[in-house]
């Protein structure tokens, strides 16, 4: 039979693992919810001060090869420097809106509107046409995700739909199988709770 002290201390398991899992499930609705949030903006989505974007052309090669996976961080634009690689919203006609990924060339220029970056493509043999805008900044490049560019590339197609539909089958058993033992551990205290009283009433009556 199991003690006293190994019940307890099997509760308290299971209630750390259970705050613990829904902590996990409340940061997943929160970064689904920010990035929902960013899509229907037309925005990058930006977790804690951080964003991950995949680079689809290859004008950064060497450095950034063409479909990695890449890490910016938020910065303000008075942080920028020269030779920083930034990411930022494009005003070339050809790709207005759209997130572009080139290094800074020149030393940040300040004027009435604001701070401008002339920028260029590592591969490319001239600078980008416009500057970037500093209010249009999205961050700075930290690292390319190596690990991550695999993983996409080995999930790609049908694999990652069955991949993302097996975590959410997972996250929902999970939950399911948490509501159900905290019912349990309700209704066992009930119970006992009952048994106490009727041992009060009959330890009255006598």
């Amino acid at each position: 039979m199991i003690s006293a002290e190994n019940k307890k201390g099997v509760k308290i398991i299971r209630r750390i693992l259970s705050a613990l899992w829904w902590i996990i499930l409340l940061l997943l609705a929160f970064v689904l919810v920010n990035i929902l949030g960013a899509k229907l903006s037309g925005r990058v989505p930006s977790i804690f001060g951080y964003s991950v974007m995949n680079i689809v052309s290859g004008s950064m090669e060497d450095e950034i090869p063409k479909g990695s996976y890449i890490l910016i961080k938020r910065i303000s634009p008075e942080e920028v420097e020269k030779d920083d690689v930034i990411c930022f919203y494009s005003t070339d006609p050809k790709i207005y809106g759209i997130p572009n990924t080139h290094r800074v060339v020149e030393e940040p220029i300040v004027t009435e509107d604001g701070i401008e970056f002339i920028t260029k493509g590592d591969r490319n043999p001239v600078n980008d046409t416009e500057t970037a805008k500093g209010e249009r900044l999205i961050g700075v490049y930290v690292k390319t995700l190596d690990g991550l560019t695999e993983f996409v590339r080995f999930l790609d197609g049908n694999t990652l739909i069955f991949v993302i539909i097996g975590l959410q089958i997972c996250i929902i058993l999970m939950s399911c199988y948490i509501v159900s033992v905290y019912k349990n551990e309700k209704k066992s205290k009930d119970c006992d709770k009952s048994e106490d009283e009727k041992q009060n009433r009959k330890g009255k009556e006598l």
